[in-house]
């Protein structure tokens, strides 16, 4: 499947669930003590090395976002929707992380959590090398370690 149809039905799928979605997912961080670590580790890393707005790519509901990030950009319009519903304090945006529009050097880092698994391994480097031109410095997050999980490293 190419590039566009991936998107499309990535985007179509994700729309169609959008409400269940956000209803399962809600809560999920509350019963992972090791994720909400590892976010936490992550905002302080952005944080000592300067802060700034992170942008959470693929956010779906928003619930890492909600996780001390004040950006999300998700591909699907119903689950942006559903983000501001439960997340009306923070910042949401329909966009792709395959052409990520946010302007040079607007956040201070990126965050893609559970999202890379919709990227064919061989176009990660092409998604995310575009996409850390928004960032301030060297604290842009490229995700590393387990792609199912959503582990990251930072470099």
């Amino acid at each position: 499947m190419t590039g566009p149809d991936r998107l499309a039905d990535t985007r179509t799928s994700y729309d169609t669930v959008a409400g269940s979605y956000a209803d399962r997912m809600r809560d999920v961080l509350a019963g992972e003590p090791y994720l909400r670590a590892a976010l936490a580790l992550f905002a302080d890393l952005v944080h000592d090395a300067g802060g700034g707005p992170v942008a959470d790519m693929g956010c779906g509901p928003g619930h890492v976002t909600a996780h001390r990030h004040k950006l999300g950009v998700d591909l699907s319009p119903a689950m942006i929707d559903n983000a501001r519903r439960d997340y009306p304090d923070l910042r949401f945006e329909v966009g792709s992380m395959t052409d990520l529009r946010l302007a040079d050097a607007s956040i201070a880092a990126l965050l893609a959590f559970w999202s890379l698994i919709h990227i064919p391994d061989d176009e990660i480097p092409t998604v995310l090398g575009p996409a850390v031109r928004c960032c301030s410095g060297s604290t842009s997050e490229r995700s590393r370690g387990s792609r199912r999980k959503g582990t990251a490293g930072t470099r």
